[in-house]
């Protein structure tokens, strides 16, 4: 039986479709290994979001054929799309593969083992056709389209990801139900950027798709992973509301504060609008809670622009901040841009800001706690380590549980007795 090992650099769309090539390699009868285990087939599904991405992909490049010095290796995602001239030119690569032709690297990869000549088709999966059945985890993420149709100063990914192309609604709703009749209760959805399915496709979009799911027998749980803030408008956000298994957390692509750095950004709202739909989300879901995406230090963001963000997160107050220093990231408009700010600057900022999130987290957190000492939450088993499951809330919170059996894979409803630090401590609710 031929080996195989698939090593992800990125994002979740580059973990689902690792996923989704790993159970086509198992339907061809190959044995998955570890990455760094000796095997015939080594795929590196690379990313190129930063400059940092582009060197640890060309990094485990390298490894793979260190490792497995006999192995073919095959070199794919966004790194292997934006810059195949220089992924070929490592030492050891058999074959650069682009987004679109992901679905033909099985094939190719039982070509490599029979020593046959094999020609890959041009877009082979269109950019969307890729998909799984069984969920490798307790969440299961399904990939519903591809591509960006924006142009953000500082992203390089449309020029990996190309244009929106939507997976079908009937191939979407099949995923779903045969990955839910194989045990998983919660699904999210994602993609490049999820808020636009539906843009290429008549009569669809994503709340149309949400309602679709939500009929699915086994189904439990549906999320929505990261969201441009412009999509929460009122009719959305009220269709939403009547999605009956839909988590009520939602991770929205901010990434800033001020109104100034986002027209900088091109990115297409207001820190107001940001705002406004945050709270149309809270009157049609009340409980709703939310995380967000931020970079600071972006070029030309003076201190003064800074301690606009920093008033408006203690003023909108997100669950979670993921924080990012900007990076420069060539072939960018914003890597060309005027007053690039220095790099202790950013760091500052960056821990400035988490130190402030951090006083607002503990504070809903807390809150969160008292309102469920005796009312429960429902915690999503993900993994069991002597005798604590330890999963997240439906509102996206971490929780260790004391269970005496695996509740991996189980949604548990949980009173809340404590916590450390951000993880929430309870017991099953009798």
């Amino acid at each position: 039986m031929p080996k195989a090992s698939i090593f992800t650099l990125g994002c979740r769309v580059n973990q689902y479709e690792s996923d989704a090539i790993e159970e086509q390699l198992l339907k061809r009868n190959f044995d998955i290994v570890p990455f760094g285990e000796k095997c015939d087939i080594v795929i590196i599904n690379t990313c190129t979001v930063t400059a940092e991405s582009d060197r640890k992909s060309r990094q485990h490049i390298r490894r793979a054929k260190k490792t497995s010095p006999d192995a073919s290796v095959i070199v794919t995602g966004c790194f292997a799309h934006v810059s195949p001239d220089e992924a070929k030119a490592i030492e050891g690569v058999t074959a650069v593969i682009g987004n679109k032709d992901k679905n033909a690297i099985a094939e190719l990869a039982v070509a490599l083992v029979n020593d046959c000549t094999y020609t890959v088709p041009e877009n082979s999966d269109r950019g969307g056709e890729l998909t799984i059945s069984k969920a490798k985890r307790a969440r299961c993420h399904i990939k519903i389209e591809d591509g960006c149709p924006k142009k953000c100063a500082y992203c390089i990914i449309p020029a990996a990801r190309g244009q929106v192309v939507s997976k079908s609604p009937e191939i979407v709703l099949h995923e779903a139900a045969e990955i839910a009749s194989n045990g998983c209760q919660e699904i999210i959805l994602t993609g490049i950027e999820t808020a636009s399915y539906g843009a290429d496709l008549e009569g669809w979009d994503l709340s149309k798709i949400l309602y679709q799911l939500d009929n699915i027998e086994g189904i439990k749980r549906i999320g929505v992973s990261s969201l441009d803030p412009s999509v929460m408008k009122e009719e959305f956000v009220r269709r939403l509301s009547e999605t009956k298994h839909l988590l009520p957390h939602f991770h929205l692509s901010v990434q800033s504060g001020t109104t100034a750095t986002l027209n900088r950004m091109r990115r297409r709202y207001t820190a107001e609008r940001v705002a406004e739909n945050m709270e149309l989300v809270r009157k049609y879901i009340p409980e709703a809670t939310f995380s967000a995406d931020v970079i600071v230090g972006f070029p030309g963001e003076t201190d003064e622009d800074f301690e606009t963000t920093v008033d408006f997160f203690k003023k909108t107050r997100f669950m979670h901040l993921h924080i990012f220093p900007y990076s420069v990231r060539q072939g960018t408009e914003a890597a060309k841009m005027p007053d690039q700010v220095p790099e202790n600057i950013k760091k500052e900022r960056a821990a400035r800001l988490a130190a402030v999130q951090a006083e607002i987290k503990a504070e809903i957190l807390d809150k969160y706690i008292e309102d469920h000492r005796e009312t429960p939450v429902y915690v999503l088993g993900e993994k069991w380590e002597e005798g604590i499951t330890n999963g997240h809330s439906q509102h996206f919170i971490e929780c260790d549980i004391e269970t005496d059996f695996d509740g991996t894979g189980h949604i548990l409803p949980i009173v809340l007795t404590g916590r450390e630090g951000y993880v929430l401590k309870g017991k099953i609710s009798e």
